[in-house]
């Protein structure tokens, strides 16, 4: 597995073709193209070896070789690599059309009463898995390929074939139910996600058991939306960014998020000015940044591309490619760390499979994640298990609304807290489907009202909240619930919106009509905190990340970092700058590296949002805990800033000029 960690430079070409397209391949001269990637810095590559349609692209015995290809194309591919020094990576997608045509008993099937549950194409359960998956993936397992890229290897609609029925019924007695409101739908749910894990155990054995060597890796396996602890046959983690939303934040969310897994990940962002489907080319800043991001953040950049429909590839764009890579390289020896316990985001798997849905909603921890960067607060996105391994070398832990939580990770938390720790808890954290709190003798506050208020206003009473923040009512855009203090300080009040009475008129819930203003004379308790032990302990009664990140008040942001001041009264890393700044604090045996990315955007009527010119950030103040002064401490690479530093009572202070992009601060320890 070492030679994959220490591959950042990687490219991966799409080629889905349609069976009527004459003319594949003929553009690809092999040789050309693996040298054109060696000279260009390219380590590794995915090619294509099944498409979406279901043509292979090796001379298949048992699968669908696309009919106007006259060459093992892949073959070629991989001895051209050996010859040059790169590894291929063959992308398998399992969609296979070509046989859901051919074999409509095989296909997936939805049902009307699920909406959004049909899908044109196979499914696993049928006898496709024995009669095509299995034998391709045998001849495949063959070739001198490095592993092996699946795509749409997850579960992502629920499925009513006769196939399914069958299995279900036998398994549980009962057929699958119909609607996401009978209570068998958790079941099923989890059934479809075992059923998957069991297939992906077989494709491993097969693929293994002729070449162990061979890396697997599944395209958005084990995310937030599906989280789950990694199969063991797993090589590494991967996923496409959606890039219809902002690239950098999904680079960052999804890489704090996998750096915990304890496996090796990449993050695949495009060239693409819209992501895929397009030919357009991205600013070349916005993609540098993009994968500083990822780097940063402890995972190996591979940036998507699309092959002309002839296979031939555009010079200009490996022109871009040999910039980007030419930038990762010059970080490369200071990129193999791990992040530093400080401040943990937990994502409950218990609540996020409680959810009835195949991806779980995972805007809270977004929002957390969003909230904290802009704060220039480093931090992980952890599991329970990742948080209940190490949950005592961290600083705080925020649990965002969570509302289900192992008794595990509860019990975890108190003794977390009782013994020095700090805990953020929103919203209806640790609810469960109980009518109070879990937790409630570790928060001091009991639950009153279950039935949340879908408007309302923050209004800090502590001055420490008020910090930065016009002393007037905070507009909240989300739930609220109401609550009772048993025993915690009061730092926030919550103001109940106006609600007039309606005669019939339009636009009489219009915000600006009056509706929604807050209400003076009745405040509810919003925040609160409470000491516990040796440690605090705060809550926030409204799902205040979500909100922020849909809604977008900066007045939020600063809250919530007053809040955190309160909890981390002595930090380890405290960085002042712009919220364009993305922190992350990192280490080895021989070196601690404070990473900042310049990761602001321009602004555009049309998303996502494009940077074609970052401009550099100043003035931005270091100051990390040490417990000895450091050996060195300088800036890399040297032209990416400037770097002023002294070392003083156990604290390194550090001020940094000139973030064009990506700036690394390495002390020598």
């Amino acid at each position: 597995m070492s030679w994959y960690r220490n591959l950042y430079r990687k490219l991966h070409f799409d080629y889905h073709t349609p069976p009527s397209v004459p003319f594949v391949g003929k553009g690809l001269d092999p040789d050309r193209f693996v040298k054109k990637l060696a000279e260009i810095g390219c380590q590794a590559f995915n090619f294509f070896a099944k498409d979406v349609f279901g043509n292979c692209y090796w001379d298949t015995k048992v699968g669908n070789k696309h009919p106007y290809l006259d060459k093992d194309l892949l073959d070629e591919i991989v001895q051209a690599a050996k010859r040059y020094g790169v590894r291929v990576i063959a992308y398998y997608n399992v969609q296979d059309l070509i046989n859901a045509q051919k074999h409509p008993e095989w296909r997936h099937r939805g049902h009307p009463n699920v909406p959004g549950s049909e899908g044109y194409y196979v499914c696993f359960n049928s006898p496709w898995t024995e009669e095509v998956l299995l034998p391709e993936l045998r001849e495949l397992a063959n070739y001198d390929i490095d592993g092996i890229f699946f795509d749409f290897l997850y579960v992502h609609k629920p499925c009513f074939c006769n196939w399914c029925e069958s299995l279900f019924r036998k398994e549980f007695g009962k057929e699958i139910p119909k609607s996401t409101d009978d209570p068998s739908w958790l079941d099923y749910i989890k059934w479809l996600r075992s059923i998957n894990e069991k297939i992906l155990t077989r494709i491993c054995d097969v693929v293994h058991s002729i070449n162990p060597e061979i890396l697997i890796a599944v395209n958005w396996a084990y995310t937030p939306r599906q989280p789950a602890i990694p199969n063991d046959c797993i090589g590494y983690l991967t996923l496409d960014i959606n890039e219809m939303r902002c690239p950098i934040l999904e680079a960052s969310y999804h890489a704090r998020y996998f750096d915990q897994l304890n496996k090796p990940f990449e993050i695949m962002n495009t060239r693409f000015l819209r992501w895929w489907g397009d030919w357009g080319i991205k600013p070349l800043e916005q993609l540098l940044a993009e994968c500083a991001t990822i780097v940063a953040n402890g995972g190996t950049c591979i940036i998507g591309d699309h092959l002309y429909i002839d296979g031939s590839c555009e010079q200009a764009v490996l022109d871009v490619f040999s910039k980007v890579f030419k930038f990762i390289r010059s970080r490369e020896e200071y990129l193999f760390t791990k992040s530093v316990p400080y401040v943990a985001v937990l994502l409950s798997i218990p609540n996020a499979n409680s959810q009835k849905r195949i991806f779980a909603d995972d805007t809270p921890l977004r929002g957390a994640h969003r909230l904290l960067i802009e704060n220039n607060i480093h931090h992980d996105i952890v599991t329970d298990a990742v948080l209940l391994d190490k949950i005592h070398e961290y600083k705080l832990v925020i649990v965002p609304s969570q509302r289900y939580l192992s008794q595990e990770i509860m019990h975890s938390l108190r003794d977390f807290v009782l013994n020095g720790g700090s805990l953020l808890m929103t919203f209806d954290s640790s609810v469960g489907d109980s009518d109070n709190f879990m937790l409630s003798d570790l928060l001091g506050i009991h639950l009153k009202e279950h039935k949340p208020i879908k408007l309302g206003y923050l209004l800090p009473l502590h001055e420490g909240l008020n910090k930065g923040i016009p002393k007037a009512p905070i507009f909240t855009k989300g739930e609220f619930l109401d609550i009772d203090v048993i025993n915690a300080d009061v730092l926030a009040y919550c103001l109940r919106p106006y609600i007039p009475s309606r005669s019939g008129l339009p636009r009489e819930e219009w915000l600006g009509a009056g509706y929604g203003s807050p209400i003076f004379d009745k405040k509810y308790p919003a925040i609160t905190i409470r000491r516990y032990g040796k440690g605090l302990v705060a809550y926030v009664n409204t799902n205040i990340f979500a909100t922020y990140y849909n809604y977008d008040n900066w007045m939020l942001r600063k809250l919530m970092s007053n809040l955190i001041d309160m909890l981390i009264p002595e930090k380890l890393l405290e960085v002042k700058a712009s919220p364009f700044i993305e922190v992350s604090l990192r280490r080895n045996d021989r070196y601690i590296v404070i990473h900042l990315v310049n990761w602001h955007v321009g602004r555009t009527s049309i998303m996502p949002l494009i940077a074609e010119h970052l401009l550099p950030v100043n003035n931005v103040s270091i100051k990390l805990k040490l417990k000895m002064q450091p050996k060195a401490v300088k800036i890399v690479p040297e032209d990416e800033g400037t770097l002023e530093w002294h070392y003083e009572d156990s604290y390194l202070y550090a001020k940094v000029n000139g973030i064009k992009i990506h700036s690394m601060i390495i002390i020598e320890i």
